[in-house]
């Protein structure tokens, strides 16, 4: 099949440029965040200065300077040219007693619960059943009930929303009413119980608690969905006693302490969620089955969907991510947070101009809160890097627009806001260095580590804070080498590799869920593939060979769980790929690279959208370069049909404005001197004509052989 088959034209989507121009032009000219970061020395007008070989520096460790009712919710003479990036510098070395305040169980207690984390008997889920206290049982028992088990109440009016009562050694009994049926038992103890003996009392010590916490992150309750039971949190001291019994706070390290108050409720799809919410770093799987719980308790928490779609989309499910939060943005529209879920959802779908519609839906409400304002820039900045040349040279003030919002809300008093505004902070800076690395920035040799460095201070600040930010470790190490694999010239990637091999196997090691230790893997597998790419480059090709293969190990059998991900087919493709490169490049053994090659070029001849990984540049030298491989093992149709394909996936990049045309002449070229050792001057002479067009420069009948880049 000659001369650009269109069955087998490759999709190269891209966001809607006037769109995105048009969201851009409301934030401002792009030179003034550059202005405000001009410490990072973002500087597109800056001179180039050549180095022999960089470093990005690995994460140095110095943190940066910088009431309570619980509510649920070859045949011529002319060469081909592979397009293998590969360098000449030469590699581097690497180097107990209140018995009347006991309630009565509605059923025996189940088995005894542990804290241990790796206590799998967690997986068997207790059956739900309402607590019972004293022969009543909210969201069951009537009014009339109260009035025959515990006789009238210490309140003036027996039909009151509330009753009150009074039972020997508790402060006070709060009966609370939905109509006439009981919705909530509030019981005052008269002094603090540890939640170890109240557990024990009250037969809980199979489940799992949640913890409620207020703005600031203090632990006041604990809860126990199955049963429908919160425990209030008091100090464990003589001031819990003399306080208003609507002031018990504990502290939010010391979970194990006192209670005073009980209460007692249905069972409701909140406490399933909050314990979710709990677990959404630790465990899962748990917290998958905590929010499918939810959701036959209660469809109509938007919550929870949205939840479920940001579980889904980390592992790679998009498609299901996706449906869980339309829903949730049809039950709660105005949303923004949601909005910019579905709009993430779409970007890994490919579905960019969606993706840009709904981003910019959020940046354009009025009322918008500054965080999810911040959130949107950083997600318009990612949109901004898959458009064309123009937009992507926007996606830096892009982020560092959402960098100066999320600055100022890094030290705010809720917890959860601080959280998630460091948490940017630290994706904003990475995204930055990754862009600036990929594209035709200037002093990127300068730039991207000082970019790169911030992150990982930030990070380690928050790691010191809590250890669970350890996995921003990670992160930092992956996108450090990922930018790296960018550079011109080449950097000793093997610290960073250290650094992500060392968190992850601490990481894997202090989890005892398959799908987390599996996300751990998944972007080790990564850090190893950018890594391999940096090698090969770096002309190390044994070192090369073995991160290649430690990718594969990694990357392969958890590609089958991430098909949903359109780019996970031509992540597969560009790791075999790449290990058949070094073969090729540096043993020139096309017959092994051929055989690399095989594995890869189905995958790569897949349609594939522009994504973060599936860049037109690197997609179309991959096939033009495989194309050489199998023109040295005579397989001439296999090589022509490849290298066709790479012309047809560059031509469209640059009919797009995401390349130069400057990117054909090789291509062209190459199917120039195929086509003539073929006997078909018709279309040698065409291509040959077009490589002179694209290049500039007047091609001679035996292409003199570029180095190898």
């Amino acid at each position: 099949m000659r001369g650009g088959n269109s069955k087998r034209r490759h999709c190269a989507s891209r966001i809607a440029c006037a769109a995105l121009i048009g969201m851009l032009a409301l934030l401002g000219k792009a030179s003034t965040p550059l202005a405000q970061a001009a410490e990072l020395d973002v500087d597109d007008n800056c001179n180039t200065q050549r180095q022999t070989e960089q470093s990005i520096l690995v994460a140095s460790r110095e943190r940066a300077p910088s009431p309570v009712d619980f509510t649920a919710d070859r045949a011529t003479g002319k060469s081909l040219e592979p397009i293998a990036n590969v360098s000449e510098y030469e590699p581097d070395l690497a180097d107990p007693e209140v018995v009347a305040a006991v309630p009565e169980l509605a059923d025996p207690p189940p088995q005894k619960y542990t804290a241990k984390a790796a206590d799998r008997v967690l997986r068997v889920k207790p059956d739900s059943e309402v607590l019972s206290f004293k022969g009543i049982t909210p969201g069951i028992s009537h009014r009339r009930d109260v009035f025959r088990q515990w006789g009238d109440p210490r309140s003036e009016s027996t039909t009151a929303t509330t009753l009150m009562y009074r039972f020997e050694k508790m402060r006070s009994v709060r009966v609370q009413f939905d109509g006439n049926v009981v919705d909530a038992i509030v019981v005052t103890l008269d002094r603090p119980l540890s939640t170890d003996e109240l557990t024990s009392r009250l037969g809980l010590e199979s489940i799992r608690p949640a913890i409620l916490t207020n703005k600031a992150g203090v632990a006041i309750a604990q809860v126990y969905p199955e049963r429908g039971v919160a425990m209030r949190l008091a100090r464990a001291d003589h001031e819990a006693l003399a306080a208003d019994e609507d002031d018990f706070l504990a502290s939010a390290s010391d979970i194990d302490s006192q209670v005073l108050k009980v209460v007692i409720q249905p069972i409701k799809a909140g406490g399933f969620l909050l314990r979710a919410e709990n677990n959404r770093r630790k465990d899962l799987t748990l917290c998958l089955e905590d929010l499918e719980q939810a959701l036959t308790l209660d469809r109509t928490l938007a919550r929870v969907q949205w939840l479920l779609s940001d579980i889904y989309l980390s592992l790679g499910k998009v498609v299901t991510a996706e449906r869980f939060i339309a829903e949730a943005i049809e039950m709660e529209p105005r949303n923004h947070l949601y909005r910019l879920q579905y709009a993430k959802c779409l970007r890994q779908l490919a579905r960019y101009d969606v993706a840009v519609e709904e981003t910019r839906k959020v940046l354009e409400a009025p009322g918008t809160e500054p965080l999810v304002r911040a959130l949107a820039l950083h997600e318009m900045g990612l949109l901004a890097a898959l458009g064309s040349r123009e937009a992507a040279h926007r996606s830096v003030p892009l982020h560092t627009k959402a960098i100066e919002i999320a600055d100022k809300l890094a030290a705010s008093k809720d917890a959860k806001v601080s959280q998630l505004a460091n948490e940017l902070l630290v994706e904003a800076h990475l995204a930055t260095a990754v862009e600036i690395a990929r594209g035709d920035w200037e002093q990127k040799d300068k730039t991207v580590p000082k970019w790169i460095e911030r992150a990982s201070a930030l990070s380690e600040e928050m790691i010191a804070a809590d250890p669970t930010n350890l996995p921003l470790r990670l992160q930092v190490a992956v996108s450090a080498l990922a930018a790296a694999a960018s550079f011109d010239q080449p950097i000793d990637p093997l610290l960073w590799v250290e650094e992500a091999e060392e968190t992850a196997r601490y990481l894997k090691e202090n989890s005892v869920d398959e799908l987390v230790r599996d996300q751990y893997d998944w972007q080790l597998g990564l850090a190893y593939f950018q890594a391999a790419q940096i090698e090969h480059r770096r002309s190390d090709p044994k070192s090369a060979e073995r991160l290649g293969d430690l990718a594969d190990l990694k990357l392969s059998g958890l590609a089958k769980g991430r098909d949903e991900m359109p780019d996970t087919g031509y992540l597969l493709g560009r790791l075999y790929f790449q290990i058949g490169a070094v073969h090729a490049v540096h043993y020139e053994d096309h017959v092994t690279a051929c055989r690399w090659y095989d594995q890869a070029a189905d995958l790569l001849l897949d349609p594939v959208p522009v994504t973060t990984m599936a860049a037109p540049q690197q997609h179309g030298d991959a096939l033009v370069s495989m194309g050489v491989s199998y023109w040295q093992t005579n397989r001439r149709e296999r090589a022509i049909e490849l290298t066709e394909a790479g012309v047809e996936l560059v031509e469209e990049a640059v009919e797009s404005g995401l390349l130069k045309r400057i990117a054909l002449n090789v291509p062209y070229s190459n199917l120039s001197a195929m086509y003539e050792a073929q006997g078909e001057p018709e279309p040698a002479a065409k291509y040959s004509k077009l490589a002179r067009k694209s290049s500039g420069v007047k091609v001679s009948s035996k292409p003199s052989k570029r180095r190898r880049r």
